[in-house]
């Protein structure tokens, strides 16, 4: 609690906490970034590839549905974790957020939205009249206000609708502390009662009008989710407390966990022998099921503090989860374009289902992390990861170029030798690359520095 939280709540000052200090790096949501977000690419494999019927596939995915959750719970701990110690200046803050995830959001919301009409065969049609225009500028609208373009970027409309709110969630949170168990509790009775009035039949109050709108769309809004959001702002508040707890009951965590997971499965199978239909048993809004996805997301916590407390700095798993954790967002955005590119052929291979799941998956995260690295080198870095392009002077054009020429020619390969339509994602992607490069190359030649890193032994300092 910071000296300006103690003043505001009343609390006794300590003097210490007048003194700033500043926040080391969380190495263990590092771990659980690259552990979610590998479970939403799982979780979108299995729904493509395997039978709907198929138990042990559902199984899995009910268990990976926790991503959505854990995504959201980690916005929250984030954000609380990065302002616990000082004051959120609120435009600041949305025009800091709203940059970084507002603009990668319009830019795959119209890229999806192009890419799924150019599929299905209909882009002639978009320009074909003035009034197709009209048609279709009213559906980008829709699908930007909704993020409905593509499956996955709901994700995005709701982190921008926490933005929107998080700046008076934490003036509450501050002005509420010594309350928060009674806040918290009240916060996920409020998301049980949500829950289960999603899956039972409409409130009539619902039935008609705008309250009908609001309840066809209330899973790509922040009320389904919010206690997961309070959960993790209340975590990253109570930091010191709550990693004490995680480290020191870590084991007994872990196992409980697990019983819980495996009692979730067991009735899971049970449903399904009463005649639940697949998607309803493992729909992610089942109350019964919310307590297997807390548990996991805890289990996963405990996982990410194990590391924190065991790697070694700078060693190859040090770094190999850092740049993970860089490109997760990213990975995230460009993930389900892997996989449209890659179904035509993986949903019809005629192989057993454990290879199909594993190959795909492993296809589709190659792909991905090849078309982020290509984004992360490129002008258009910041419109569709959300981070700055990796500094030019530190690039190898050179390399670059002959990684894209690479992969044109394997795209061509896939696209003309195999007729795989994941071929012109490769295509495209190398020609980006190479692009990318070029300018690099140009900057590199002519932005030579002209002041030394050292003059008379003295080092150099920008700006100063």
């Amino acid at each position: 609690m910071t000296a300006t939280e103690q003043q505001l709540t009343g609390a006794p000052v300590d003097d210490r906490s007048r003194v700033a200090k500043r926040d080391k790096h969380l190495h263990q949501i590092d771990l659980f970034r690259l552990i979610t977000f590998g479970g939403v690419i799982l979780d979108h494999v299995l729904l493509n590839v395997v039978a709907l019927a198929n138990v042990a596939a559902g199984g899995m995915g009910l268990l990976l549905r926790y991503t959505r959750y854990g995504f959201f719970g980690l916005t929250g701990f984030v954000l609380a974790y990065q302002y616990r110690s000082r004051e959120l200046h609120a435009p600041t803050f949305w025009r800091r957020r709203f940059k970084l995830v507002g603009l990668p959001f319009v830019t795959w919301s119209l890229f999806y939205w192009l890419y799924g009409r150019f599929r299905r065969g209909e882009l002639d049609d978009v320009f074909a009249s003035a009034g197709s225009l009209a048609g279709s500028a009213k559906s980008v609208t829709y699908d930007l206000v909704t993020g409905n373009a593509w499956g996955h970027l709901y994700f995005l409309s709701v982190s921008m609708q926490i933005y929107a709110v998080f700046p008076l969630l934490l003036w509450v949170l501050r002005r509420t502390w010594g309350f928060h168990r009674y806040l918290l509790a009240a916060s996920f009775a409020f998301q049980a009662t949500v829950m289960l009035a999603m899956v039972r039949p409409v409130p009539a109050f619902f039935a008609d009008g705008l309250p009908s709108a609001l309840w066809r769309n209330l899973d790509i809004t922040l009320i389904p989710y919010q206690f997961f959001v309070v959960a993790g702002a209340m975590a990253a508040l109570h930091f010191d407390a709550f990693t004490r707890l995680m480290v020191r009951w870590r084991a007994l965590l872990i196992v409980a966990g697990a019983a819980v997971i495996a009692v979730t499965l067991m009735y899971y199978v049970q449903v399904l022998g009463r005649g639940e239909p697949m998607d309803r048993a493992t729909n992610v809004f089942m109350l019964h099921n919310v307590f297997a996805f807390i548990s996991i997301i805890v289990i996963v916590y405990c996982l990410g503090t194990v590391w924190q407390e065991r790697r070694t700095p700078g060693s190859g798993a040090d770094r190999f989860l850092k740049t993970a954790s860089d490109r997760s967002f990213g990975i995230y955005l460009a993930h389900a374009l892997a996989l449209d590119a890659l179904l035509p052929q993986a949903a019809t291979w005629n192989i057993p289902t454990v290879p199909r799941v594993l190959i795909t998956y492993a296809a589709t995260v190659a792909l991905t992390v090849f078309i982020v690295e290509v984004l992360r080198r490129s002008p258009i870095s910041l419109i569709t990861t959300g981070r700055e392009r990796i500094d030019w002077r530190s690039q190898n054009s050179g390399r670059s170029m002959l990684v894209g020429a690479a992969g044109i020619a394997l795209g061509f390969v896939l696209k003309y030798g195999f007729d795989l339509w994941v071929g012109g994602v490769v295509v495209w992607t190398g020609v980006l690359l190479i692009g990318s490069a070029a300018v690099v190359a140009r900057r590199q030649r002519r932005d030579v520095p002209s002041v030394p890193d050292e003059v008379n032994g003295e080092l150099v300092r920008s700006g100063s």
